[in-house]
C-alpha cells in the first residue's frame, strides 16, 4: 500500500509540472483514466488532494501552489528539477514507471531495466528517515546461510548499478555508517523507536571518494587510466566520477586522471571497458590488472 501511495504522490508531481500550469478539473480528469485510480474514482477529493501536496513537498520538497487569478496549479520551485539529480531522478523514474503501466498496451515497446530491490522497501524507508523512525531489517547476506534480523538507523538512500541501498547505523554495526543492499532484504518493519541523523552527516560527502557504494578500506588516491577513442567517448559522456579530468585528447586515445577510493566497484567498472583501457597509475592497481588478466588466461587456455 505504501508503495502504490508513493507513486501517486509522483503521478500527481509529474501531471503538474508536465503540464505547467493544470486546473483542478482537468487533473481530476486525467486522474478518472489513471492506472492508479484503482476505484475509478471519478475525482481526488480535496482532503486527499491536500495530503498528497503535503506529502509531495516532505518527500521531494517541490512545493505546488495555486495561481489565484487562473485557479491552476504549478510547481512553484520547478527549477529545482534542473539542479537536483536525486528529485529530478525520482520524478523521472517513478513518472515513466506509472506511464508504461497507465499505457499497458505498450509495454512490449518499451524496455526497462530491472530493478531487483524495487520500491516496495523505499516508501517506508524515506518515511522513517524523515520523521527519524527506527526500521527493523530482515537482511540476508549472499555468503549467509539464513537471514537474520538487526535495527538500523536509516540516514540516506543510494542507488547503484540498478539497486537500492540504504545507508546507516545498524545495531550489528552501531559505531560505523554501514550500507545495506535492498535486494537482500526478506522484511522491513518501522518501530516507534525515534532517532536524529547526526547534523555532520551528508550522504554526498559520505560517497564522494568512492564510485558505487563500497564505502572504506580504501583510501583515495590518484589514478590514471588510458582509453582508446571508441572507449573514450562512453568515459567523456559519463564521468565515473565528479574527479574526471580528462588531460589528453587525440585521434588515438584519451588520458583521464581520478581522484577516487579504487574499491571493488571502481576496479569492476574499469574492467568492463576491457582492451579498450588501460591503467597506468597507481603501480599497485596495474599489478591487479597484470594479475587478472594472466588469470584469465589461465582459464581459457584451457
Amino acid at each position: 500500500m505504501a508503495a502504490n501511495l508513493f507513486r501517486r504522490y509522483i503521478w500527481l508531481a509529474d501531471t503538474i509540472y508536465s503540464a505547467g500550469h493544470i486546473t483542478l478539473e482537468e487533473i481530476n480528469r486525467k486522474w478518472s483514466m489513471c492506472s492508479l485510480n484503482e476505484n475509478h474514482a471519478s475525482r481526488i477529493t480535496r482532503r486527499t488532494f491536500i495530503y498528497w501536496r503535503h506529502e509531495v513537498e516532505e518527500l521531494f520538497g517541490l512545493f505546488i501552489e495555486c495561481d489565484k487569478s487562473t485557479n491552476t496549479y504549478y510547481i512553484a520551485n520547478a527549477e529545482d528539477l534542473t539542479t537536483s539529480k536525486t528529485q529530478r531522478w525520482l520524478l523521472n523514474t517513478f513518472a515513466v514507471t506509472n506511464l508504461v503501466q497507465e499505457f499497458a498496451p505498450l509495454q512490449d515497446h518499451v524496455l526497462l531495466e530491472d530493478m531487483p530491490s524495487d520500491a516496495r522497501y523505499l516508501a517506508p524507508i524515506m518515511e522513517a528517515i524523515r520523521e527519524g523512525r527506527v526500521i527493523k531489517l530482515t537482511y540476508q547476506r549472499f555468503d549467509a546461510p539464513a537471514p537474520h534480523d538487526f535495527t538500523m538507523e536509516a540516514y540516506c538512500l543510494k542507488v547503484f548499478k540498478q539497486r537500492w541501498y540504504v545507508a546507516g547505523r545498524s545495531s550489528d554495526h552501531p559505531n560505523e555508517v554501514r550500507v545495506y543492499a535492498l535486494d537482500r532484504v526478506h522484511g522491513i518493519k518501522v518501530l516507534d523507536e525515534h532517532y536524529t541523523i547526526p547534523k555532520d552527516f551528508d550522504g554526498k560527502t559520505f560517497f564522494s571518494d568512492y564510485y558505487g557504494v563500497f564505502v572504506g578500506g580504501t583510501q583515495p588516491e590518484k589514478v590514471v587510466i588510458k582509453a582508446n577513442s571508441a572507449n573514450a567517448n562512453y568515459i567523456r559522456s559519463l564521468p565515473l566520477h565528479k574527479s574526471q579530468k580528462e588531460t589528453v585528447r587525440n585521434m588515438e586515445h584519451s588520458i583521464f586522471e581520478y581522484f577516487v577510493a579504487p574499491t571493488f566497484d571502481f576496479i569492476q567498472e574499469l574492467r568492463t571497458h576491457g582492451a579498450g583501457l588501460e591503467v597506468l597509475e597507481p603501480a599497485w592497481l596495474v599489478k591487479n590488472f597484470v594479475d587478472f588478466t594472466n588469470d584469465m588466461n589461465k582459464i581459457y587456455k584451457k
